[in-house]
């Protein structure tokens, strides 16, 4: 078994949830039907530069076709990766833990409203991507993260210390 992994709390097991992806390579289409297919409301872009060699998916792309899909585009740069050190080091900052504290209240309003939130960075897998420290985090803080992985398909684990 990987160290880094496993089991998944059962669903119901903490008040609020928040989804993660990563583009990777797909196509904006494939990527937006992931989205609506999950009934994803909000979307959280948790990287540092929100810019991609992948024109679509670079930040005034994504703020002008997301809410043509009924989605609200949000940048979150103080809990995205690309730091001068190490990220789990950069998540002991003044500035990772206001933006962190942000995106809590955040998710708690999505969640209270309704709706479904979703954090996006580039990578497709979430264990090669500073989203595996940030989904640790809000774990810890009772936020159920699922990762949204393939179409179809939701992560079955987590990631533990």
């Amino acid at each position: 078994m990987n160290p880094f992994l496993c089991l998944l709390a059962l669903p119901g097991s903490s008040k609020h949830r928040c989804y993660s992806i990563g583009y990777g390579n797909r196509s904006l289409d494939e990527f937006l039907k992931m989205l609506l297919n999950n009934g994803i409301t909000d979307l959280v872009d948790i990287r540092r530069y929100p810019q991609s060699t992948f024109e679509d998916f670079n930040r005034e792309s994504l703020e002008k076709v997301l809410p043509k899909n009924g989605i609200r585009y949000v940048h979150c740069e103080n809990v995205g990766g690309m730091r001068d050190s190490a990220y789990i080091e950069y998540m002991n900052t003044d500035e990772f833990r206001g933006g962190f504290e942000k995106l809590m209240d955040l998710i708690v309003k999505v969640n209270e409203t309704g709706g479904r939130i979703v954090l996006m960075c580039a990578e497709k897998s979430p264990k090669g991507c500073h989203r595996h420290y940030l989904s640790n985090k809000l774990e810890e803080n009772s936020i159920e993260v699922i990762h949204l992985v393939e179409p179809g398909q939701m992560s079955l684990f987590k990631f533990c210390e």
